[in-house]
């Protein structure tokens, strides 16, 4: 029974050396984390290393079904037209913490020290369950929110495009541009269907061109722009990089009293001390983000796996055989019920980060208007 149940429950989420190296540690949380990015080199290369042809089966049919879901119905109302930009480390994000969530729901641990008798302890868990990998994930976001959205304005200031873009620019099922896709009686045809799912027959024979927004995006820059206006706006790309990150903290808070045109200059010496104003609650509130992406993931898968910790414990404090017997019984279907709950956990809090992330760098890379 002590091999299946610790004394102290915080045992089964509690970092744990493997060993140590001129003073560097590796714990089972870095195991764990290292084995779900080598099962995601392994599977995605071997399940898509070419153009499906037929339709996917299997695995194939599972991780695309998952991948379409997140690329349609999440990134792409969010981000417009800049999706296909930021998919690869959304994808990847996702699956990271799917696969650490999963493999921290397996009794590895348990399995390992049973089979080697209490010899080998403490090789599984979720890495997702030790706050140091949910931080490095919201650090790893946070940085690159925030960089991409420097990079954007920067390309906008290349292209000569800074400020020209119209409100949640993107094209429609027919190749036009200017409108929402939500918004397409091409795309919403049917209640039935997601409202992306183009009208468009030529679009559905290339749904790779027809949803590459970025590729739209620069040919309708390159386009319906290249006036001479726009040639004179463009700008060296290092000007561009100096002058993006000034851009970008002048657009990370809102200007309430700016001066519209045709108004008084006056209007400026009330919204440039509200503009500081909300510029520093905008940069707590830029912090607090991925402090809160952090903690939400850590809490939630610690909780689960505390919880079967303490319910398998209340065996143990049982004096008796009989007693043991009879407690132990509701309380494995009990487990089982949870550990059936922690799979939907694992799922959804991979779901949650990533959506929220997506929003995050939604928000960051939007226009400036």
């Amino acid at each position: 029974m002590h091999l299946l149940s610790a004394l102290d429950p915080l045992e089964h989420v509690l970092p744990h050396d493997i060993f140590s190296f001129h003073g560097l540690h590796f714990n089972n949380h870095m195991l764990m984390a290292l084995i779900a990015a080598l099962l995601m080199l392994w599977i995605f290369p071997k399940l898509f290393n070419r153009p499906q042809v037929d339709a996917p089966k299997g695995a194939t049919n599972f991780f695309e079904a998952i991948l379409e879901f997140l690329r349609i119905e999440v990134f792409r109302p969010a981000l417009k037209e800049h999706t296909d930009r930021f998919v690869p480390f959304l994808w990847s994000l996702f699956f990271f913490i799917l696969f650490c969530n999963v493999l921290g729901a397996i009794p590895i641990s348990e399995f390992i020290e049973l089979i080697t008798l209490g010899n080998v302890k403490h090789i599984g868990g979720a890495a997702t369950g030790g706050i140091s990998t949910t931080a490095a994930l919201a650090i790893v976001a946070f940085f690159f929110i925030h960089a991409q959205a420097i990079d954007t304005i920067a390309r906008d200031l290349m292209n000569g495009t800074y400020g020209k873009h119209g409100h949640h620019e993107e094209h429609s099922s027919d190749g036009h541009a200017g409108h929402e896709a939500a918004h397409d009686l091409e795309h919403a045809r049917s209640e039935a269907l997601p409202a992306d799912v183009s009208g468009n027959l030529r679009a559905l024979g290339d749904p790779v061109g027809h949803y590459d927004d970025d590729r739209h995006y620069k040919k309708h820059a390159d386009t319906a722009h290249a006036t001479a206006e726009t040639e004179s706006r463009k700008m060296t790309p290092l000007a561009a990089i100096l002058l993006a990150i000034p851009l970008y903290l002048w657009n990370f808070a809102p200007h309430p009293f700016r001066p519209q045109e045709g108004e008084s200059k006056v209007k400026w010496l009330a919204d440039i001390p509200m503009f500081l104003f909300l510029l520093v609650l905008e940069l707590i509130g830029a912090i607090i983000k991925p402090f809160a992406l952090c903690v939400r993931l850590f809490a939630n898968m610690v909780a689960g796996h505390i919880l079967l910790a303490v319910l398998i414990g209340l065996i143990v404090t049982v004096p008796t055989i009989g007693l043991r017997l009879l407690v132990g019984a509701p309380i494995a279907g009990l487990d089982l019920g949870i550990q059936l709950l922690e799979i939907f956990v694992a799922f959804l809090q991979a779901y949650i980060f990533t959506f929220l992330t997506t929003l995050f760098l939604a928000s960051a890379v939007a226009p400036e208007h």
